[in-house]
């Protein structure tokens, strides 16, 4: 069955994804409905799901945690199989603040109507390290002080890939920056950005200072932790971009770029293109990351796939020592001429 040709589909029932672009060459079922999705945390949103081998019972189904912060790193233990059914009345008090203006207007996810079972308390690793390296953000002359434009907390993004011991150490680079792996870590993606403040609908403050500093601007970022609780951060890179793919030049729609013949209207996300500081990125404004893993017949890449300005989605493949360098780079790497 097709979901979107099925609206009273049972939410546990089996179904199959419409496919946007690319005929039915690629099919996407799902076993269940999203009853796995974990309703807890602050808001119940951008949480990434990661699983560890049990550490009690070794021959048992991997321990599912969810990843509510980065920075702190918050986790809790997850069942994702036993859940129960929240009311709308449930839900509404929850995601609203208390004193706060409520809307009636308000919809409901019927998502966020479920929460799992959650496994004892939710664990916080200590302070993280600082990042890899330092990004145009944090020139001086861009924003002095207190005026760094990102806020520090970050959130998933996508978790986890598994990187052994070996892979990060990669000979003579962790060697030189004294931190020779012994252990295997989990790498995720999370992201940060530049958030709303009340300022910017104020008219006494100066237009230019808020195009200096647009909001909802994203970037992104690799970390590394401790693949048991507490879950310790033990690395995490500067900010990048992702990109956009490239423009299609020859004309004949079959390469998988920007106005190809299967997606033809992903070239629209670059009328939004990530800016601060009045200079403009090859980017877009904003990219979700929504899955990371391991690719399949190769363990020495990644796939990366993400979304571009709330409008199209691409998949990236990514050598695990491209993200080792950003992880722990050579000094002599962040030498620029």
């Amino acid at each position: 069955k097709v979901a979107s040709e099925n609206k009273d589909l049972n939410w546990e029932t089996p179904c199959r994804l419409d496919n946007l672009y690319g005929g039915d060459n690629l099919q996407i079922g799902l076993m269940r409905q999203f009853n796995t999705i974990w309703s807890g945390g602050i808001l119940g949103k951008n949480y990434a799901l990661f699983g560890v081998p049990n550490a009690t019972h070794p021959n048992e189904p991997d321990s599912i945690y969810a990843e509510l912060d980065i920075f702190p790193h918050h986790v809790q233990q997850i069942l994702p199989e036993e859940y129960h059914q929240l009311s709308k009345r449930d839900v509404f008090n929850f995601i609203w603040k208390p004193g706060s203006r409520k809307q009636r207007r308000m919809n409901i996810d019927l998502v966020n109507m479920r929460r799992v079972k959650e496994v004892g308390n939710t664990t916080e690793s200590g302070n993280a390290p600082l990042p890899s390296f330092l990004t145009a953000d944090a020139h001086p002359e861009w924003f002095p002080g207190e005026d760094a434009p990102f806020k520090e907390s970050a959130h998933g993004g996508a978790c986890c890939v598994s990187f052994s011991a070996e892979e990060l150490n990669l000979g003579d680079r962790t060697m030189k920056s004294k931190s020779q792996h012994r252990e295997s870590l989990l790498v995720g993606i999370g992201h940060t950005k530049v958030i709303w403040k009340p300022w910017y609908s104020r008219k006494n403050v100066a237009q230019e200072r808020k195009d200096r500093v647009p909001h909802t601007h994203y970037v992104t970022l690799f970390y590394a932790f401790d693949p048991y609780p507490p879950f310790q951060v033990r690395a995490r890179s500067g900010y990048f971009c992702l990109g956009h793919a490239p423009l299609n030049n020859n004309g004949d729609g079959l390469e998988p770029s920007e106005g190809g013949m299967f997606n033809p209207h992903s070239i629209l996300t670059r009328n939004r293109q990530l800016l601060q500081n009045n200079i403009t990125f090859g980017c877009p404004q904003m990219s979700f990351v929504s899955s990371f893993t391991q690719k399949a017949g190769d363990s020495s890449k990644t796939v990366i796939g993400y979304g571009l300005n709330d409008c199209t989605g691409r998949l990236v493949e990514v050598e695990k020592d491209e993200i080792v360098r950003l992880l722990y780079p050579d000094p002599m790497d962040m030498i620029f001429d």
